[in-house]
């Protein structure tokens, strides 16, 4: 299990650090500033995030985390030495997996990060899917996209996607195909190529002879490992 630390305090970094070594999981990243950590953790897709709710003396932790979770969908949990109430509550509004105090503990980490990974892959599985929009960050805003319009996705590079909608949008999101198939984990999203997926709902027709799938006056390629797969699903008559 692969882990991103955002803390602002070099001990308690180093004391999770090893804890984390100890418990057999890796810590992939870590920053104290909120800017840097979201970037990181875009680019790296760590399984979790320890986040720590004040820093720098500010609550940017619970706007990162609120952040996080809407861009990418990662599970987080909070690390603080303060039991103010009301920041508690803030905090709890983005639904957590834990809400750990400083210094935190062996057993209470090892507990977090169980239910992290049980978190995981429960979103993966779908099993907390039926959502019916997304959030995708745009410039310094995020959009909220209706994903029943969304017409295709596919790669730009490695680790990026671009969304294309009914209404000519052209959204970049830091995802591989893959895991952008799994976030919006519906029946309706199929993987026609391994650059692309596909809203099905949205085909107009197949050709044949280019082996392509037009979705408004886009042509979108099928690749031979998919092609079987869609004759099934095009259910020719």
């Amino acid at each position: 299990m692969n882990v991103y630390i955002v803390e602002d305090d070099v001990f308690h970094l180093e004391d999770i650090k090893i804890t984390l070594e100890e418990l057999r999981y890796s810590c992939v990243g870590s920053s104290d500033d909120p800017f840097i950590a979201q970037e990181e953790i875009g680019a790296l897709q760590p399984d979790a995030v320890i986040l720590d709710i004040h820093l720098h003396g500010k609550d940017s932790g619970i706007v990162l985390g609120d952040t996080i979770k809407k861009l990418y969908g990662i599970p987080i949990f909070f690390t603080t030495s303060d039991k103010d109430k009301e920041m508690m509550r803030k905090a709890a509004e983005i639904s957590p997996v834990a809400y750990l105090t400083k210094p935190v503990s062996k057993d209470d980490l090892q507990a977090a990060l169980i239910l992290a990974s049980k978190q995981e892959k429960s979103f993966e599985n779908g099993i907390e899917g039926g959502f019916d929009e997304i959030f995708v960050k745009s410039g310094n805003k995020l959009v909220k996209v209706d994903i029943n319009t969304i017409l295709f996705a596919h790669t730009d590079s490695k680790n990026y996607c671009s969304i294309i909608t009914s209404d000519l949008k052209k959204l970049s999101v830091r995802y591989s195909i893959l895991k952008l198939a799994q976030k919006l984990n519906s029946q309706d999203f199929v993987q026609t190529h391994r650059s692309y997926i596909i809203n099905w709902n949205m085909i107009e027709s197949f050709h044949e002879y280019d082996q392509t799938i037009e979705i408004q006056g886009h042509h979108i390629p099928i690749g031979r490992t998919f092609k079987d797969d869609i004759y099934k699903k095009l259910n020719i008559i």
